[in-house]
């Protein structure tokens, strides 16, 4: 016969055990794919009249994660620009402590590039850490300055957000991983868009 106080026990261990499991499960789930995606969807021949994109990465940190996610992007983006035959030059990464507030100097087409009409590719990189848990927030917007009444802003063509939470090395690659069908996708569109250009 058990010891009431020794069922309890046995009985705690056992839900503590089956709620780290699910926890675990839960952890695997959400860094495996993020938890929310949004596309902003781009209006027919938006893209025209550019002769390719110059890329560029900002991070709310230097922090190692938004750094190492920056990195594998422009990767991504090379990959997916080489197969749809987008020419894309990197202007580089800046750090912006909040990169939500879009009032500041984007970067330019990197000296020596014979981009005349570039439109401009931004990546925004946010993340947050807790012990083994991170949280990150990775949104891509396609864009060309533009200027309004004498004002000064820019015209989004294309923007795609994800967010999701995990495991810090697991949820960066599932990040980026879920970009690439959209930018494979918003390339060929950006191709077909200026064809015999």
């Amino acid at each position: 016969m058990t010891h009431p106080h020794r069922q309890r026990a046995i009985l705690g261990a056992a839900k503590a055990a089956a709620m780290a499991a699910a926890v675990a499960g839960l952890s695997l789930m959400l860094f495996a794919a993020p938890a929310h995606s949004q596309t902003i969807p781009t209006p027919d021949g938006a893209f025209k009249g550019f002769d390719g994109i110059s890329a560029e990465c900002i991070v709310q940190t230097p922090d190692p994660f938004a750094t190492g996610t920056c990195k594998m992007l422009f990767a991504l983006l090379k990959k997916h620009a080489e197969k749809t035959g987008v020419k894309v030059v990197q202007a580089g990464s800046q750090v912006w402590e909040d990169v939500e507030v879009e009032d500041r100097a984007h970067l330019d087409p990197p000296a020596g590039s014979d981009l005349k009409a570039p439109a401009r590719l931004t990546f925004f990189v946010r993340g947050a850490q807790s012990a083994k848990i991170t949280g990150g927030f990775t949104r891509i917007a396609i864009w060309t300055p533009a200027e309004i009444d004498g004002r000064k802003g820019k015209l989004v063509l294309w923007e795609q957000s994800t967010l999701g939470t995990g495991p810090r090395k697991g949820l960066r690659k599932a990040l980026v991983a879920s970009f690439g069908k959209h930018l494979d996708s918003v390339l060929t569109q950006f191709a077909d868009h200026n064809k015999g250009n």
